[in-house]
C-alpha cells in the first residue's frame, strides 16, 4: 500500500457546487496552492492556499501533497549508466514498441515498466529483436511488461487501424508522410497502393478524397486485417483489397497515382509501377546512404523511364526519418506522362 503523504495547510472551505468557480477564482489571484490536492468531503470542497484570500471562509485541514511528476527520460536518468539513455520506441495504439541499444540489455525489463508508468493509456511494451524481413514484412518482437497482446487499435487522422504487431508491418512514424500524400489526391483519381498493409495509406486516401484505390498486400494477415479496417473506416465502396504479388494482381495502365512504401526493396518493382501509372505520380521510397541520398535512385527512374519511353519528372524529393545512423529512408515524387 502506498502511504499518502499529507501535512496541515490553510485552506478555502466552499460548497461542491462552488469548487470550480472558486479555483479558477484563486488561480486568477495566484492564491490556489498548486502542490496538494483539492479535498471533498461532507458536501464541502476544500482548497489548499499560499495565503489568506478576504472574503472566503478560511479553515485548516490535512491536505494530500501533489506527487511530482517526472518525464520518462528523468526516471531514466535514475537507473543508468551516466550518457547512456533511451532515443527510439514507437507507440501503436496502446503499444509501445522501443529499442534497447547495446550494453542495457540487463535494464530492458527496467527500461519497460518506467515507460508503461509514464504513459497511462500504454497496456504493454515490447522490444524490437531484428529488422523488418522477408515478402511479409514482419519483425521479431519480445515482450516486455503489461500485458502480452500485440493486438491493438491505432488513431490517425481520424481513422482506426486494426493490427497485431507481431503480424504484420506498421509504423507510427509514417503519419506526417501518410498526411503530405493525402494533401496532394484530388478527387476522382484512382490509386494503386503496391504494398498497402493494414491500409494506413489507402484507407486515409478513401476516408477524405472521392477516389478508387486498389490496394495490394502479400501477407494474409495483414490482407485480413485490412479489409477489417475498410470496413470499420466505412470506405468499402472506395477500397479495393487484393491479396497476392503485386506483379501479378496490380491493374495496368490505369493508375492517377501509385505508392510504392516498400523502402527496402520498392527499387525491385519500379518497372511495374511505370506499367501501373497511366499518367500521374509515383511516391517512390527507398533507403538512402547519407553520402548519396537521392542521385543513385533517380539515374534508376530516368533509366526505367527510358526503356518504358515515358517522360519522368522528379516532382519533388525528401527525407522521411533518419532509418540507422548512417541511412535514411527517403520519398521521391515521380511526374510520369
Amino acid at each position: 500500500m502506498i502511504e499518502m503523504v499529507t501535512s496541515k495547510s490553510l485552506g478555502v472551505k466552499v460548497p461542491l457546487h462552488e469548487a470550480e468557480s472558486t479555483r479558477k477564482k484563486l488561480i486568477e489571484l495566484r492564491m490556489l496552492d498548486q502542490k496538494r490536492k483539492i479535498k471533498r468531503m461532507g458536501g464541502y470542497a476544500f482548497l489548499p492556499v499560499t495565503r489568506v484570500p478576504k472574503g472566503f471562509s478560511i479553515v485548516e485541514t490535512d491536505f494530500e501533497e501533489v506527487e511530482e511528476k517526472k518525464s520518462f527520460k528523468e526516471k531514466l536518468r535514475e537507473i543508468l549508466p551516466a550518457g547512456k539513455t533511451i532515443t527510439s520506441y514507437d507507440i501503436i495504439g496502446d503499444i509501445a514498441v522501443i529499442e534497447i541499444p547495446q550494453g542495457l540489455e540487463e535494464y530492458e525489463r527496467r527500461i519497460a515498466e518506467l515507460l508503461l508508468s509514464s504513459h497511462k493509456h500504454i497496456r504493454s511494451v515490447y522490444e524490437k529483436k531484428g529488422e523488418v524481413e522477408g515478402l511479409e514484412r514482419v519483425r521479431t518482437l519480445k515482450f516486455l511488461t503489461g500485458e502480452d497482446n500485440p493486438k491493438t487499435i491505432h488513431k490517425e487522422h481520424g481513422i482506426l487501424l486494426k493490427l497485431d504487431i507481431s503480424k504484420v508491418y506498421f509504423s507510427p512514424r509514417l503519419s506526417y508522410e501518410r498526411e503530405r500524400v493525402l494533401k496532394q489526391v484530388k478527387d476522382g483519381e484512382v490509386i494503386v497502393d503496391l504494398f498497402a498493409g493494414v491500409g494506413p495509406f489507402s484507407i486515409l486516401l478513401a476516408k477524405y478524397r472521392r477516389v478508387k484505390v486498389y490496394a495490394i498486400d502479400i501477407n494474409p494477415y495483414a490482407y485480413e486485417y485490412l479489409k477489417e479496417n475498410i470496413r470499420i473506416n466505412k470506405v468499402a465502396n472506395k477500397v479495393i483489397p487484393l491479396l497476392g504479388d503485386c506483379r501479378e494482381l496490380a491493374p495496368r495502365n490505369i493508375a492517377d497515382r501509385v505508392i510504392m512504401n516498400l523502402p527496402k526493396s520498392a527499387h525491385e518493382f519500379l518497372d511495374l509501377s511505370f506499367q501501373v501509372v497511366k499518367e500521374g505520380i509515383i511516391h517512390f521510397y527507398s533507403i538512402s546512404p547519407k553520402q548519396d541520398l537521392y542521385s543513385r535512385q533517380i539515374e534508376l527512374i530516368r533509366e526505367i523511364g527510358r526503356k518504358t519511353e515515358k517522360e519522368v519528372n522528379i516532382l519533388g524529393k525528401r527525407i522521411v526519418r533518419p532509418y540507422s545512423p548512417y541511412n535514411y529512408h527517403i520519398v521521391i515524387d515521380i511526374g510520369v506522362k
